[in-house]
């Protein structure tokens, strides 16, 4: 293909030799906010560009990536047929004319990019000779390009960034950022509605407590009522066995002053006795056997 090499361009390590790999620096930027969504999980893409031959140098031309969506969640080395659709609709929507020249990972194996699962994962996916690798950790313990030859990795020396408006991928961030930002937003609302959740509980037990309270405050209220009716009731009861008794009290003196001790009694019940004449002894056998107890002289 016709092609002349970027004119702004930065070298990072040494890139001496018959590969050369230049990198749009959109694609950069995107790797690093990979490692920085992803923080303690896996995070993968595929590099989308050309590859080719240019003065009897292997040429890599890598301006486009694309974000392995489900990659932390795979169960298998081996992409499935879902994965990889995803990743083709990925690239036709928002590319135009490139190729899957590689890939790239982020995660707790960046420091080890010899590990037998990524190349396990690069073997099953990307097996065909000179796809690139490009491992990057957010702390600074990996930030390297590899070529997979004669299966394993082949780690390169350098590597070149290159500037250009490359609006393609522009567009493609900014969808990925609104993307993320509409999850963040999805877990705030979901915080939001567990704490809204939560004050609402918090605000039912508040009325259950009140409302138990008041039933509370309801039953005191009737128990001292029920005490003082029973209050009026026995004081009331008192007044009347203390009538009663005067009473009695004043029968007995009368009849014994008029009739001595010598009179029988006969008792029909019920505080009825017959009509003879009653003495004060069987007077208070009456009351007695009535409920009454005869007030005791002082």
């Amino acid at each position: 293909m016709e092609w002349k090499a970027p004119k702004s361009v930065r070298q990072i390590g040494d890139v001496k030799g018959k590969t050369k790999i230049y990198v749009e620096d959109y694609v950069m930027s995107y790797a690093r906010r990979l490692a920085k969504e992803g923080k303690e999980k896996e995070m993968a893409g595929v590099l989308l560009g050309h590859r080719f031959y240019h003065a009897k140098e292997k040429v890599f031309l890598v301006s486009g990536m694309v974000c392995i969506k489900a990659f932390h969640q795979r169960e298998s080395d081996i992409f499935t047929q879902e994965i990889w659709t995803d990743i083709y609709t990925e690239i036709k929507e928002n590319f135009t004319d490139l190729d899957v020249v590689g890939w790239c990972y982020t995660g707790d194996m960046a420091g080890n990019p010899n590990a037998d699962r990524l190349l396990e994962v690069h073997r099953r996916n990307f097996s065909e000779d000179d796809r690139l690798f490009y491992i990057y950790e957010e702390k600074g313990q990996a930030d390297d390009f590899f070529l997979y030859e004669n299966g394993g990795f082949a780690k390169q020396k350098g590597y070149y960034i290159y500037y250009e408006k490359n609006p393609e991928m522009r567009h493609y961030m900014m969808q990925e950022e609104n993307r993320f930002v509409h999850i963040v937003e999805q877990e705030d609302d979901r915080v939001l509605r567990n704490i809204r959740g939560v004050l609402k509980e918090n605000e039912e037990r508040k009325k259950e407590h009140e409302a138990e309270g008041k039933w509370g405050t309801v039953l005191a209220s009737l128990v001292v009522v029920l005490g003082l009716v029973f209050g009026v009731v026995v004081i009331q009861n008192q007044n009347g066995l203390s009538q009663l008794k005067e009473q009695m009290q004043s029968i007995q003196t009368e009849l014994g002053d008029s009739l001595g001790s010598d009179t029988t009694v006969q008792t029909l019940g019920a505080g009825v006795v017959s009509g003879q004449a009653v003495s004060g002894s069987a007077v208070q056998t009456m009351v007695e056997s009535n409920g009454v107890e005869t007030p005791k002289p002082r």
